[in-house]
């Protein structure tokens, strides 16, 4: 279980496997337009690391506030700092090859 929106160690997910465990382990307790983002950032991971939150908010139908409260659910300072996360799973994928 996740304590204050983190990891269960306590800890912010840096890389993507991690959020993604902690998201799927959360969904079905997360209020439902917040599940709803989430549910979008995993089936578009590539939307949110360079998507605008207005953008994102409009693909996924929520509104832009729901970004932030999303990234703070899961411990992040904002939306941000989340999509910063979805970024750097780009990079590293781009650099393997």
């Amino acid at each position: 279980m996740a304590v204050g929106g983190a990891t269960m160690d306590g800890r912010v997910p840096r890389d993507f496997e991690t959020l993604r465990t902690t998201i799927l382990e959360r969904r079905t307790s997360l209020p439902k337009r917040i599940a709803q983002i989430a549910a979008y950032a995993l089936d578009n991971p590539d939307d949110i690391a360079f998507g605008t939150a207005a953008s994102i908010a409009a693909s996924a139908g929520v509104q832009p506030s729901t970004l932030i409260r999303f990234a703070q659910q899961l411990g992040f300072d904002g939306f941000t700092s989340l999509q910063q996360v979805f970024r750097e799973r780009l990079r590293e994928r781009n650099s393997s090859y």
